[in-house]
């Protein structure tokens, strides 16, 4: 048997067979002086000159990916040296002074590394390369948002801005007249702040169809997006009142009272709609001074700060008595206070009539003379003239629980003599 170590090494042996091998060949066509001929295919085409194409108010339009093929013949080791990505096929554009369409002669351009003396080209396919140029114009459209996500539970979206407001759109006349706008699409989950960044657009055609492979230009390339997002909040409307004419507050059991609509809806920071608590009045009504039943109407008073998402801005306020009749009683009860020591002041008026409103068992108890009370306070007036002058009184009613005065507007006739402003007569 063989020892191992006298095993011969095959693998080494291949190796060898090769190299030699490819010496050979290598050999072989450097002393070829024989003549061949080779195909180079799909070389693409450089177009040049479009700036002075663009200036005359012209553009390139069509198919920008064209190849031509060439045929050349020379001795292997030179014909060998060109390949598709050393030879550059270049048409010049900035003769061409009007659009139409072209059958433009171009410039082969061979590698520095190969003598153009030592091979020779026998043929070209295509020989002209198709061109077609067209009118080059410029049109300003509107930059559009589109809103594809969602906001937060308790947000509120707003209306997009853009910043610019429109993009310049550059193309063939024909084209560009087939932009409708530009639109920006948004797509968040979950909003809770105020989105503002530089977004991209794409063009959108009449048919709200896309127009990203139309060969058009646009300017800028981004624009500044803001979408507001604010918290929305349902607050509820209410009235508050005044207690007076036999009516305790908007609680009392004889008085049913309607607010039209029972909320809004706001948007706005969440500082801002804390700030109007957990309902909004509308009104202070005072109840001595209305008289029932009563349909009013009020502004609800909201800040420039939020956003009234609801839309109206009047609530329809209803107040209407229960179990409630008014009456009228005549009482000569009639007091001055705080007349002055230097004037001589006296009642003309020796009964005055006043509408009372309450239960009718509450009525009932009125004793005009003793219940009703009318004051002058002379101390309310900033002057007090010579003669009889109506002046303010104010009328309480004493002794009686579920019944009130109703109105306002109460005077009564009084005497003066002896001076003119109180506290500084002569």
């Amino acid at each position: 048997m063989e020892r191992d170590g006298n095993r011969p090494n095959k693998p080494l042996y291949i190796a060898l067979a090769i190299l030699i091998a490819c010496a050979l060949w290598l050999y072989v066509r450097s002393v070829d002086t024989q003549d061949r001929t080779q195909t180079i295919s799909r070389i693409p085409v450089t177009f040049v000159g479009e700036d002075v194409l663009n200036s005359n108010g012209l553009m390139l339009v069509g198919d920008r990916d064209q190849t031509v093929s060439l045929t050349v013949q020379g001795r292997w080791a030179v014909i060998s040296q060109l390949r598709r990505d050393n030879i550059v096929i270049q048409v010049d554009l900035s003769h061409i002074g009007a659009e139409g369409e072209y059958s433009q002669a171009y410039d082969i351009i061979w590698p520095g590394n190969v003598s153009a003396n030592s091979f020779t080209p026998v043929g070209r396919e295509p020989f002209y390369v198709p061109v077609t140029v067209a009118k080059r114009v410029s049109r300003e459209v509107e930059v559009r948002g589109v809103f594809l996500g969602s906001v937060a539970e308790g947000y509120q979206s707003g209306t997009f801005a853009f910043q610019p407001e429109t993009v310049t759109v550059t193309g063939a006349e024909d084209v560009v007249g087939q932009v409708a706008y530009a639109q920006v699409t948004l797509n968040r989950e979950g909003l809770t702040d105020a989105v503002r960044e530089d977004m991209p657009y794409v063009l959108i055609d009449y048919d709200g169809g896309t127009m990203e492979n139309a060969g058009l230009k646009s300017e800028p390339g981004l624009v500044n997006v803001t979408l507001p997002v604010t918290m929305a909040r349902e607050i509820p409307l209410t009235v508050d009142f005044l207690p007076g004419g036999g009516i305790a507050d908007g609680d009392d059991p004889h008085l049913t009272w309607s607010i039209e609509p029972a909320s809004v809806t706001l948007a706005g920071s969440e500082s801002d709609l804390n700030a109007y608590g957990q309902a909004i009045s509308v009104a202070t009504i005072d109840l001595a001074k209305t008289s029932l039943p009563l349909e009013t109407e009020f502004t609800i008073p909201l800040g420039e700060e939020v956003t009234n998402l609801t839309g109206i801005a009047k609530a329809k306020v209803r107040l209407e008595g229960k179990g409630l009749e008014v009456r009228e009683f005549s009482t000569g009860n009639i007091e001055l206070v705080n007349s002055p020591d230097d004037i001589d002041v006296s009642v003309v008026t020796q009964s005055l009539t006043v509408r009372v409103r309450g239960t009718a068992q509450a009525l009932d108890q009125i004793m005009p003379q003793q219940n009703l009370l009318v004051r002058v306070d002379l101390a309310d007036l900033s002057a007090i003239p010579d003669g009889q002058s109506p002046v303010a009184a104010t009328v309480s009613l004493l002794g009686v629980e579920g019944a009130g005065v109703v109105g306002d507007g109460y005077t009564v006739t009084i005497r003066a003599a002896g001076a003119g402003q109180i506290g500084g007569g002569t």
